[in-house]
């Protein structure tokens, strides 16, 4: 466990909190859950092998306890939150005691720099990587390339925004969400800092367009880089290096 600097927290207060109820603005989520399962699936059922995955901001353990679904795998998840990772290890405590799960309070910058190459043959993500910046991020797509192996995949749910009208019109249907649920709660509080929250990935140094993330992986010698999934601001990302 790390502790020394942690990189940029976002989800340091009431977010990670309450973050239950993020989920209830997701009507959509189990779709996510299922299509990210999919191609668990697809990818894993040729291979004999055990193989090594790693979860990135693993926050409250959703896309850990997906990736533990597929028995072949031995499963890493980083996260620099404490209070997310506490949620992860109380959610899948049984997999931590029988040591298919490790988890580590960490920054993912850090942690992959540490990592020697082509160490994971999965790596995967829920809602991590729209939360940095576009300078990280895009470090952050090198490491992942570098500790990747051959024939390794990427799977990333994530917000991924399009261009012009359309951005701004699933922007709006997912704002209005948090309203309906929040509002009906009276947790005005946690609707401030969803609404501050969704206001700050879009700023210029943050946002994450869909055909930049393409674009980059595909430069860094990512193949069959493609939305699998895709649902107002909500997609599944799927690349793959070559082996």
């Amino acid at each position: 466990m790390r502790t020394g600097n942690l990189g940029e927290q976002r989800f340091s207060g009431k977010l990670s909190a309450d973050y239950a109820l993020w989920r209830l603005a997701r009507p959509f989520l189990g779709e996510v859950h299922a299509v990210f399962a999919s191609e668990l699936r697809s990818f894993t059922e040729d291979r004999s092998r055990p193989l090594n995955a790693l979860d990135l901001g693993t926050g409250d353990g959703a896309i850990a306890k997906l990736l533990l679904t597929e028995a072949k795998l031995d499963v890493t998840g980083i996260d620099s939150e404490p209070k997310m990772l506490e949620q992860a290890r109380k959610n899948l405590s049984p997999s931590i005691k029988s040591g298919r799960l490790t988890l580590a309070l960490d920054d993912a910058l850090h942690f992959l720099g540490d990592q020697p190459p082509q160490s994971f043959d999965i790596v995967a993500s829920g809602y991590f990587l729209h939360n940095l910046t576009a300078d990280n991020r895009m470090r952050l797509y090198g490491e992942i390339w570098r500790v990747m192996a051959p024939s390794g995949i990427l799977i990333n749910a994530d917000k991924y925004a399009q261009i012009g009208k359309i951005h701004g019109e699933a922007l709006r249907w997912q704002l209005a969400r948090f309203f309906d649920v929040l509002e009906a709660r009276e947790r005005y509080d946690l609707l401030r800092e969803w609404v501050l929250h969704y206001a700050e990935d879009e700023a210029a140094d943050r946002v994450m367009p869909e055909a930049d993330a393409i674009a980059t992986l595909e430069r860094l010698g990512f193949a069959d880089v493609m939305i699998v999934y895709r649902k107002h601001m909500d997609a599944v990302l799927v690349a793959r290096k070559q082996g």
